[in-house]
C-alpha cells in the first residue's frame, strides 16, 4: 500500500477512462475489506476493554496499605518477621508470575486511560469522530459472532448480511442502514417476515449505493410499522382539515393535514405544474397565479398582447418547486371552477390504478380476514410486504384508504403475475395506446431504469425492441423511461432484455466489467 501511494499519482494520469474506472473498482473492493476490519478492529477493542475492566474488579491491585499496624511484643517479634518476608516474597513471586492475580492486575491498568467507553477510546486513538465510533461498535454487534454470558459462542445476528459483509460485497455504510432497519420492525414482525427483509434489503445493497438502500429500507419499516395502530374514522375526522393562518408577510398562509387518499388527490393536482416534461409559459417567472396560472392550453399568453410577452420566447423558470406545486394546485382549481360542474362532494371522481399481485391476490382470498375494529390490531400487519397497494406520488398506501378510493372511483382491472408480469387487463401502432400504456405503469410504476425514482406520469414509453427493428407496440415489448435515462438508451451503451414480461438492464462493461443484469427495485422491492 505504501508503494501503491508512492506510484499511484503518476500512474493515475496516464489511464484511459476503461483503465481509470477499473482501477476505481479496484480501490472500491479494497476499501470495502478495509471498512470489515474496521468492524473487526472495534470489536477487538471493546472486548478487550471489558476483559481487562473485569479482571481489574475481581483482582484488587498488590500493595495496598490501609495506614493501620497492629502493635507487636518483643515476644512475637520474630515470627512477624518471618511472617512478613515471607509474604514479600509470595507478593514478589505473583507479581513476576504470568497470569497471576497481580499479573492480571498490572495488565488491567491500560484500561485507567480516562476514556469512559470504548467508543471514546477509538474516538481518540483513531482520530475518528465519536459518531462514527459508535457505528462501528453497533454494527459489530449485529453482523459479528458474539460471546455470551456463561462464555458460549453465538451467532451473528443478521446472518446473510454478515456474510456479504465479510466478503466485502457491502459497503459498510448499507450494512449499518440494513442493520438499523432490522432492529426497528423486530418487534412489529415475526422471524420470517425479518428474514424476507434481510434478505431483500442485503441483495438490494450488492446492486445499489447507500442512499438506494436508505430508500427501500425505509419502504419495509414503513411497510411492516405503519405508525402502529391505525387510527379510527373519528380521530382522521378530528385531525384533517384546512386551516386559514394569519397572514405572513403579505402572503396567506394555508395549513392542510389530509388524509392518504386526500394528499394523493392534492398532489396530482399540484404535479401537473412541476412536471419537468412541460414547459409553462409565466409572466414573471414566479409563477403563484395570475395569468401564468392558466394553463398551457388557455391560448392566451396572460400578458395582453403587449411587448413584454414572453409566449413565443418563453424564458428561464425560475420558480421553485414549492412555487411550482402552488401554481398546480391553483390552476387545477382555476379549470374546475370554469366548468361550472363541481359536484356536492367537492370535485371530479378520481381515477386511481391500484396494482396486486397475483400471488398476493390468492393469498386474500384464501385467507381473507375481517377489517379489525378501531383500537385492535391486524395479525397480519407484521406479515405485510411493500408495493403491494402504491399511490402515484406517495408511495404505500393502506388497504382502507384504497377501499375508499375505489368506492367512488373509476377501476381498471389490471392483473399481475409474481414477477410483476401483466396477465390481463381487461381489453387488448407506433404509439403506445392508453390501455397498453396504463399496463406498463401497473408493472413498472415509474422508470423502468435502476434506481431511478421519477414517477410514471413523468415518464416515457420506450420500445424495447426499437419499432425500426421489427419491434412490437405491446407490453412485453415495453417499459417505462424518464426523460434522461431514455436517452441514455438511445445512445446504447445500456441493453434492455425482458424476463418473463419485466425489463432488466445490462450496464456497459466499463460501468460493470461482470455486465451483471440489473432491475429497477424502487417501485417493486426485491422478493426473496
Amino acid at each position: 500500500m505504501d508503494a501503491l501511494r508512492s506510484t499511484a499519482p503518476a500512474d493515475t494520469r496516464l489511464f484511459g477512462f476503461p483503465e481509470a474506472a477499473d482501477f476505481a473498482g479496484r480501490v472500491e473492493e479494497i476499501a470495502r475489506s478495509v471498512e470489515f476490519l474496521q468492524i473487526l478492529a472495534a470489536q477487538a477493542v471493546e472486548r478487550t476493554r471489558r476483559e481487562a475492566q473485569a479482571a481489574r474488579h475481581t483482582c484488587p491491585a498488590p500493595g495496598w496499605r490501609t495506614g493501620w499496624t497492629e502493635p507487636t511484643t518483643s515476644g512475637t517479634a520474630d515470627t512477624a518477621d518471618a511472617a512478613d518476608a515471607a509474604t514479600d516474597a509470595d507478593t514478589a513471586t505473583a507479581a513476576g508470575a504470568p497470569g497471576s492475580v497481580a499479573g492480571l492486575a498490572e495488565a488491567a491498568d491500560p484500561v485507567h486511560d480516562g476514556y469512559r467507553n470504548a467508543a471514546e477510546f477509538l474516538r481518540a486513538r483513531l482520530r475518528i469522530g465519536i459518531s462514527e465510533a459508535r457505528r462501528r461498535l453497533t454494527l459489530a454487534e449485529s453482523v459479528l459472532p458474539q460471546t455470551g454470558i456463561t462464555g458460549q459462542d453465538l451467532p451473528a445476528r443478521h446472518p446473510v448480511l454478515a456474510a456479504a459483509l465479510s466478503a466485502a460485497a457491502v459497503p459498510s455504510r448499507s450494512a449499518t442502514l440494513i442493520s438499523i432497519a432490522l432492529d426497528q420492525v423486530r418487534h412489529h414482525a415475526d422471524p420470517d417476515t425479518i428474514g424476507q427483509m434481510e434478505h431483500s434489503l442485503t441483495r438490494t445493497a450488492l446492486e445499489s449505493d447507500p442512499d438506494f438502500v436508505h430508500r427501500m429500507a425505509k419502504r419495509w419499516v414503513d411497510a411492516i410499522d405503519q405508525d402502529g395502530t391505525e387510527p379510527s374514522e373519528e380521530e382522521l375526522r378530528h385531525r384533517q382539515g384546512a386551516f386559514i393562518r394569519t397572514p405572513r408577510h403579505g402572503l396567506h398562509h394555508l395549513e392542510i393535514f389530509a388524509t392518504a387518499e386526500q394528499i394523493e388527490t392534492l398532489a396530482t393536482a399540484m404535479n401537473t405544474a412541476a412536471n419537468p416534461r412541460l414547459q409553462h409559459h409565466t409572466g414573471t417567472g414566479t409563477g403563484t397565479g395570475g395569468e401564468g396560472a392558466q394553463g398551457p392550453d388557455s391560448g392566451d399568453t396572460g400578458t395582453g398582447g403587449d411587448s413584454n410577452s414572453e409566449g413565443a420566447h418563453p424564458g428561464l423558470d425560475r420558480r421553485s418547486r414549492p412555487q411550482k406545486l402552488l401554481d398546480g394546485l391553483v390552476g387545477a382549481c382555476s379549470i374546475a371552477l370554469a366548468t361550472g360542474e363541481l359536484p356536492a362532494n367537492g370535485g371530479l371522481r378520481p381515477q386511481v390504478m391500484v396494482t396486486i399481485d397475483y400471488q398476493d391476490l390468492l393469498n386474500r382470498l384464501q385467507h381473507h380476514t375481517p377489517t379489525p375494529n378501531p383500537g385492535t390490531t391486524n395479525p397480519g400487519a407484521a406479515n405485510a410486504r411493500p408495493g403491494t397497494g402504491a399511490a402515484t406520488f406517495h408511495g404505500p398506501i393502506h388497504p382502507t384508504a384504497i377501499r375508499k378510493i375505489a368506492c367512488d372511483a373509476d377501476i381498471i382491472p389490471v392483473l399481475l403475475g409474481s414477477e410483476g408480469r401483466v396477465l390481463d387487463i381487461g381489453r387488448t401502432t407506433r404509439i403506445f395506446p392508453p390501455h397498453i400504456r396504463k399496463a406498463i405503469i401497473a408493472r413498472d410504476r415509474g422508470c423502468a431504469f435502476p434506481d431511478c425514482t421519477i414517477p410514471a406520469p413523468w415518464c416515457e414509453a420506450h420500445h424495447i425492441t426499437y419499432w425500426t427493428n421489427e419491434g412490437t407496440t405491446s407490453t412485453d415489448n415495453g417499459t417505462l423511461l424518464c426523460s434522461h435515462h431514455h436517452h441514455v438508451i438511445h445512445k446504447e451503451h445500456w441493453t434492455i432484455t425482458t424476463e418473463t414480461g419485466v425489463p432488466w438492464f445490462t450496464p456497459p462493461p466499463h460501468l460493470d466489467p461482470r455486465q451483471t443484469p440489473r432491475r429497477n427495485h424502487h417501485f417493486r422491492p426485491t422478493r426473496t
